[in-house]
């Protein structure tokens, strides 16, 4: 065999490498891993009996344990266990009733487009923080992509009356969230549905979609929803819809009047999804409808419209009616915050819908349940003290650890800085204020004792205070001479309305108590404080109902009337002026 031959067959059956010299060598061949009998396989074949059952019991029971989540949790098995529901006639839709449905159910409120005024341009968006997290209101225009505009009637109506939407991956359908007051919705008639349905059609269709919902475990399990609707969703109709045309004059046409009213506040209307507590499954509780109960985000608190001392039982129904049109109540409250938004709605209703509406609440049975802070009615002859009752302000203060971590840190109490370290424990040594909500990136730790950073702006003519933002009177420090002198100044900033602005800067040391590290905190305490300070006395505002400087005038006004302390106080303020209408204004634009 000639050379080449005996390389091939080298190559043939022997392992190779090129060396230096461009010579190939033959290397050894490798010994090959001696192959696993299969006998020794662990296959269930070779597993003794008693394994081979129990693994094809924990397959069995994983297989039927999937299968029976599935079905347990499909609409078909809700819509097969309740009874078939009215469909709408044949005849065309009635725009103006369904109109009227439109604006008594409240739809534009949650879905109309954020950040701009009108209200028929539904293309969603809007969020509900509550218990089990973030809810975004969806797109239900007509537009065939992002909203509604491929729905059947029939998709509509299921949707709104027993919470399911049109398959997406599951041929069985969408579970919607009770987010979507479908539990109320189920009342309404077909006709009044397909009504609302034709309505909504002649809308302006508005592309773009919801984020998704950013929902806890397990309540992101959409599918889950499923169980729940089989135990909250009876699919009840309410029978008597007539429509009260004029005031009643005798027994039969009362009873007329409150059958409508029923039909506009249980069903359209929904009243009864904020009026009433919830139990931690997320049902109303039993027997406390319109009793009142916390806001979804738990920070505030929707008011007892039953019949009790501790409802509404002192209003007249005219009173009732007065309030649904105006938005002011027998005490001369103007309705503020969510309801300030039903009350856009109810407004634009028919006078006698109205009255059928208050007819039907003076019949609601009364819930004793005080708003929180509300003593008991006092229903016996004798004189009861209301005892002073004594509290400790419990601040939103982040523990020493969690503000050793942090790069930046917000201010809680009113705390006093000085211009060195040395200052400390020595008489006279302060050099200014830092308040409340006021941002400080830190620089430096020594024990405990931090080096910060203010950056704010000043204002021509004060050099003693910094400001939080450009043009707006949002105070976060306050200096003395020496402060003042350290003080670093940016390009001053001319303005058209009013004296020139400056950004400036001022490295300071302060101690690490009374902070926090994280702004949610803050706001979440502060808006617990508005509902429950001021919402005492008044209805309250949302905070960009006004200007961040007339926040200032606001609130100083009326402390005199609360028990806040100067820390709550500058804690609310700031609140108020950094969620106010301008403040959002500027920031959504430099967004």
């Amino acid at each position: 065999m000639d050379q080449a031959g005996r390389l091939a067959a080298a190559l043939d059956c022997q392992d190779f490498e090129h060396d230096d010299e461009t010579q190939w060598r033959v290397q050894q061949p490798k010994k090959a891993r001696p192959l696993r009998a299969r006998s020794e396989m662990p296959t269930p074949k070779n597993l003794s009996p008693k394994k081979r059952k129990l693994v094809a019991g924990v397959v069995g029971l994983a297989a039927f344990g999937g299968v029976g989540f599935f079905a347990f949790t499909s609409p078909w098995l809700w819509s097969a266990t309740h009874p078939a529901r009215d469909v709408a006639d044949g005849g065309p839709a009635n725009l103006e009733n369904g109109k009227l449905m439109f604006i008594a159910g409240d739809c534009a409120t949650c879905h109309a487009t954020t950040n701009q005024k009108d209200h028929l341009k539904l293309g969603g968006g809007r969020s509900f923080d509550t218990a089990f997290g973030r809810f975004y209101m969806p797109n239900i225009s007509p537009d065939p992509k992002d909203g509604i505009g491929n729905w059947t009637l029939a998709q509509f109506t299921k949707a709104v009356r027993e919470g399911v939407g049109p398959a997406d991956v599951m041929p069985d359908g969408k579970n919607l969230y009770p987010a979507f007051p479908y539990t109320s919705y189920q009342r309404m008639s077909a006709n009044d549905v397909r009504d609302m349905f034709a309505y909504i059609k002649t809308l302006e269709p508005l592309p773009g979609k919801a984020p998704d919902h950013d929902l806890k475990f397990p309540y992101s399990l959409r599918r889950g929803i499923g169980v729940w609707r089989l135990a909250f969703l009876d699919g009840r109709p309410i029978e008597n819809q007539s429509v009260a045309t004029k005031p009643a004059t005798n027994a039969s046409a009362q009873h007329e009047l409150v059958a409508r009213g029923r039909y506009l506040v249980e069903a359209a209307g929904h009243c009864a999804e904020c009026h009433s507590p919830r139990a931690f499954t997320g049902a109303i509780k039993a027997g406390m409808h319109y009793g009142g109960g916390p806001t979804p985000d738990g920070k505030g608190y929707f008011p007892n419209i039953s019949q009790d001392e501790t409802g509404i039982k002192f209003w007249a129904a005219n009173s009732v009616v007065n309030y649904l049109k105006s938005g002011i109540s027998p005490l001369n409250k103007t309705a503020g915050g969510d309801m300030a938004e039903v009350i856009a709605n109810t407004s634009q209703l028919p006078i006698n819908e109205l009255r059928a509406m208050a007819a039907y609440l003076k019949t609601a049975p009364g819930v004793d349940k005080p708003a929180p802070g509300q003593p008991e009615p006092n229903l016996t002859p004798q004189i009861v003290m209301i005892p002073l009752q004594q509290h400790n302000v419990v601040l939103p203060i982040s523990d020493a650890t969690a503000v050793g971590k942090a790069d930046s840190v917000y201010v809680v109490n009113t705390k006093p800085f000085h211009l060195d370290e040395a200052g400390f424990g020595t008489k006279g040594g302060e050099a200014g204020k830092l308040l409340a909500t006021a941002r400080l990136k830190v620089l430096e730790r020594k024990n405990n004792l931090l080096k910060v950073k203010l950056e704010g702006w000043q204002v021509d003519g004060v050099q003693s205070a910094i400001f939080g933002m450009q043009g707006q009177r949002m105070m976060v420090g306050v200096l003395d001479e020496a402060a003042i002198e350290k003080l670093e100044r940016g390009q001053k900033v001319a303005s058209q309305s009013g004296p020139a602005w400056s950004p400036v800067s001022l490295t300071v040391w302060i101690d690490n108590t009374g902070l926090n590290t994280g702004l949610a905190d803050m706001w979440s305490y502060s808006s617990s404080l508005y509902n429950s300070s001021c919402g005492t006395c008044h209805s309250l505002p949302e905070p960009h109902h006004y200007l961040a400087n007339q926040w200032i005038g606001n609130l100083g006004a009326m402390r005199r009337y609360t028990s806040l302390t100067t820390d709550q106080y500058r804690l609310l303020l700031g609140y108020l002026q950094n969620h106010a209408q301008d403040v959002h204004a500027a920031e959504a634009s430099a967004k």
